[in-house]
């Protein structure tokens, strides 16, 4: 008895003993608050969509992964997505590489205030079977989406398109009750005479507001009849429509358009932006007078006075009358009315100075005032300046303490482009052992010369051993564009400046991002829109109106 009881009593103190250890282990498992908290304060949102419930063989997708996240500053992330059977790889945005049947992004930077869009084309197989389906899948951060889409139709058999079609409205987000301006670019790639019909189907998140040439217009179906285009030629038309006011956040806003069936898509992404407290715009030429035939450069200056990184932004340019568009910087596309630069970066309590050069014409009446204006989010800046006969006088303008210029904004393949380098020291101390890293897309850039630069690990390399308050360095070089470079790729290049004495200059005012678009058959822009309407009034009787572009080069 004596020893069964003592046996009861060791297994009650072994049991106590083990909830006592399962107890310990369990507080030891419990992650700190600070751990705790800092793992719910982060969260990463992932989207994937391609627009479409359907597709035939032979078809074309676009897939857009859409990352954001709920933490107070920018993420540095991964992001995947496998494309699914079918699908051949036309173009990755971003610099996304491939890996297999995976696109790959490293260190994507996801910001707080705007979710961060990637998008990939790709191709469907002629042979695809009609009546399966295709499933891409996006992962990031442990979050994984998918997008399935049903293949629909018949075979088909690849032939090469007679007309080729693009369409954007320049944009990759919008607001709610925001004008999209979208413009349908028709290319005929034969050598025959073409009569054609262009459909643009709006989504529902859409209102029609108006659109240019003989169109009809349906419940939201655009559509022109019977369009002559020459052998060769290049066509362009335009619809204009306004985002719904109750569309949420994320919204994938899908335009689609064909020309005699073949097809094209644009896709934006809605996103409401906060205004950013304490932000500001201004726009000065620097000059209080102005003669006819002169050229004359306009400085935008965004300043950033707030707290938190202002991304996303728009910036829209109107040019005064009597003065023509010549070229402007960081990517700024010329639209026929105004200047446009889309999802801009200002850091917190930065600077970023955009730049628009421009010719006044020899018309311009002495006593004229030219009146500029640059606005974003719902901010304006003005310049008054005024035609006279004499020399132009100047006004104190702050410099740019570093700019990169291209002799074009868009480029054919194969074509050779000159870029312009400018740093300039507008502080009160010198800059010492200073390095100028110009990052080129080497994939579709070969560098033909490069003043003094060298060539290391696909970024040209200069040297200023040092460079006095007020003292400007310069530099040009030659870049061959690759005879592979897609339509409507955009290449990007970044330059970047360091060195003893720039420790206290802001980030933006030491990286410069330059961008260049790649067409294929389109004739550089340039013109102004009352110049092409004067070369053509006289073709009005023939019945066919004919949209020209052209680059005008002033002594």
């Amino acid at each position: 008895m004596r020893t069964s009881r003592r046996l009861q009593i060791l297994a009650v103190l072994s049991l106590i003993l083990g909830l006592a250890v399962g107890v310990h282990s369990l507080i030891v498992s419990v992650p700190s608050p600070s751990v705790l908290a800092e793992t719910l304060d982060r969260h990463i949102f992932l989207t994937l969509t391609d627009g479409a419930d359907s597709v035939g063989p032979g078809g074309s997708l676009v897939y857009v992964v859409m990352v954001r996240t709920d933490s107070q500053s920018v993420e540095i992330t991964d992001v995947t997505l496998t494309l699914p059977a079918y699908a051949n790889l036309v173009e990755a945005s971003d610099a996304g590489r491939r890996e297999g049947n995976t696109i790959v992004w490293n260190n994507v930077a996801v910001s707080p205030v705007v979710g961060r869009r990637l998008a990939v084309s790709v191709s469907v197989d002629p042979n695809a079977q009609v009546g399966g389906s295709m499933t891409a899948e996006a992962t990031c951060d442990g979050e994984r989406v998918a997008d399935t889409t049903a293949i629909l139709g018949s075979r088909v058999v690849p032939v090469p398109p007679e007309l080729r079609l693009h369409i954007s409205d320049g944009k990759d987000y919008a607001g709610p009750d925001e004008e999209l301006r979208y413009v349908l670019t028709v290319e005929n790639l034969s050598d025959n005479d073409r009569v054609f019909e262009l459909r643009g189907e709006l989504p529902a998140q859409l209102v029609f507001l108006a659109a240019t040439g003989q169109y009809q217009e349906q419940n939201g179906s655009i559509r022109w009849t019977d369009q002559l285009i020459r052998a060769g030629d290049v066509r362009t038309f335009e619809i204009m429509a306004a985002v719904e006011h109750d569309v949420v956040d994320f919204t994938s806003i899908v335009f689609k358009a064909s020309v005699d069936g073949i097809p094209a898509g644009d896709t934006t992404v809605v996103q409401r932006q906060p205004l950013v407290e304490g932000f500001n715009i201004t726009v000065s030429d620097g000059l209080e007078t102005v003669t006819p035939a002169s050229s004359v450069t306009y400085q935008i200056h965004l300043r950033n006075d707030g707290d938190i990184l202002a991304t996303g932004l728009s910036v829209s340019a109107a040019l005064p009358i009597y003065v023509e568009f010549m070229e402007a910087s960081n990517g700024g596309v010329w639209t026929g009315n105004n200047v446009r630069w889309e999802n801009l970066t200002v850091s917190p309590h930065g600077d970023r100075v955009l730049t628009v050069s421009a010719h006044v014409r020899t018309d311009a009446p002495v006593g004229a005032a030219l009146r500029m204006t640059a606005e974003t989010q719902g901010l304006v800046g003005v310049d008054l300046t005024s035609v006279a006969s004499g020399a132009p006088a100047r006004s104190q303008l702050p410099q740019a303490l570093l700019t990169k210029t291209a002799d074009r904004s868009e480029v054919k393949p194969g074509d050779t482009v000159t870029y312009t380098i400018t740093l300039r020291n507008t502080t009160d101390h010198p800059f010492r052992a200073v390095r100028i890293e110009d990052r080129l897309d080497v994939r579709f850039m070969t560098v033909l010369g490069a003043e003094r630069g060298q060539m290391q690990n696909g970024q040209l390399v200069w040297g200023i051993p040092e460079l006095s308050p007020g003292q400007v360095w310069t530099v040009k070089y030659s870049v061959e564009i690759s005879a592979r470079a897609p339509h409507g790729f955009e290449i990007d290049n970044v330059v970047l400046a360091s060195g003893e004495g720039l420790e206290t200059v802001s980030l933006t005012e030491k990286v410069y991002t330059s961008r260049l678009g790649v067409v294929r058959g389109l004739p550089p822009t340039g013109a102004a829109f009352d110049a092409i309407f004067l070369a053509l009034s006289g073709l009005v009787g023939m019945g066919q109106t004919l949209f020209l572009k052209k680059k005008f080069n002033f002594a």
